[in-house]
């Protein structure tokens, strides 16, 4: 059989790079373009921000504290080299920066899935349409973007083979959100679907990694003390958010813009996934739309890029593909 993919060697890394600030750009403005500068440099970004910082945000905003930091010293250089607008600059630069490594680690990922170049490039394109569809009733939400920078991280250590990655990750992950505490079981379903005989080795890793979860989720917790619970607009988690989330329209018209049918065409393909991407999915997607479906508001539908990137999209792509051999378990990139 022909290889069909395009010489990696045509297409330079650089460009793939300017593709990907590209499409950054365009999801940011997109973004931006929603809010306004007055909302970024003194309004309501700005608020929560700062909220973070003094330690009054709230539960689960409080403990969400890598992202305010990390800008935090960008908004100071910003403000030291007299940049007019630092904070509201500040704000958009981090965006542009981090949707554009975002979208670089989803190229990698789907190429090391075993995808060939245009669908991966393709890959891109469409997680970049669902981001600038997902600002419904949000602010930029630095915490939600790294989430699934580090989703995709997590996901191409996996498939490079390493594993011991996953320990500093995974604490990184978790000073960001607590909805990273997946990432440790991404290691045994992958390795346990491809090499079964294989994954009591990962097991001390894995371990180790969500043993690092658990001590940094409650390190956060003491460290900022009890905070009150956010209600989402006076719905209590549970029955009651689920009612509310399932009965509105607007609802399934955001998780249509910013999914779109990409989640069904993935699914009719489902026997053509790479061991590693079934795995990935199992792990993932059932818990993650249950927990979301009762713990948050679902038309807020940038909760859903994690599976959308890591999931969902490499699952359309192998529908599409017509790779010049399947995907084999943690192999070397296709070239």
């Amino acid at each position: 059989m022909n290889d069909e993919r395009v010489p990696e060697k045509s297409v330079p890394i650089l460009a793939i790079a300017a593709i990907a600030l590209s499409l950054g750009l365009f999801t940011t403005v997109a973004h931006v373009g929603q809010l306004g500068v007055y909302y970024l440099e003194e309004g309501g970004q700005l608020g929560r921000h700062l909220a973070v910082l003094q330690g009054q945000a709230g539960n689960p905003w409080q403990y969400r504290v890598l992202a305010p930091h990390l800008i935090e010293g960008i908004i100071a250089l910003f403000k030291q080299l007299a940049i007019p607008y630092p904070t509201a600059v500040a704000f958009v630069f981090s965006r542009v920066v981090l949707d554009t490594f975002v979208l670089l680690l989803a190229y990698e990922y789907y190429r090391r899935l075993g995808l060939p170049l245009p669908h991966a490039l393709l890959g891109m394109a469409v997680l970049a349409w669902g981001i600038s569809y997902s600002h419904y009733d949000s602010d930029l939400q630095f915490n939600t973007f790294f989430d699934v920078f580090f989703y995709l991280l997590a996901a191409l250590a996996i498939l490079q083979g390493r594993y011991r990655w996953l320990i500093p990750l995974t604490l990184l992950a978790a000073l960001n959100r607590e909805t990273s505490g997946l990432i440790p079981f991404l290691l045994p379903a992958a390795v346990w679907a491809a090499r079964p005989g294989s994954v009591r080795r990962v097991l001390p890793i894995a371990g180790a990694a969500l043993a690092t979860y658990v001590a940094t989720w409650a390190g956060l917790r003491l460290a900022y003390g009890s905070q009150e619970l956010f209600i989402p607009y006076g719905h209590r988690p549970g029955l009651e958010l689920l009612q509310y989330n399932l009965l509105r329209t607007v609802t399934w018209w955001q998780l249509i813009a910013t999914l779109n049918i990409v989640p069904l065409i993935g699914l009719l393909a489902y026997r053509r996934w790479p061991p590693q991407l079934r795995a990935f999915f199992w792990t993932i997607v059932p818990v993650w739309f249950v927990v979301h479906a009762l713990g948050a508001v679902m038309a807020e539908t940038r909760l859903f890029l994690v599976p959308q990137a890591l999931v969902f999209i490499p699952a359309a792509l192998w529908a599409l593909a017509r790779p010049a051999r399947a995907a084999e378990p943690f192999a070397p990139r296709p070239r």
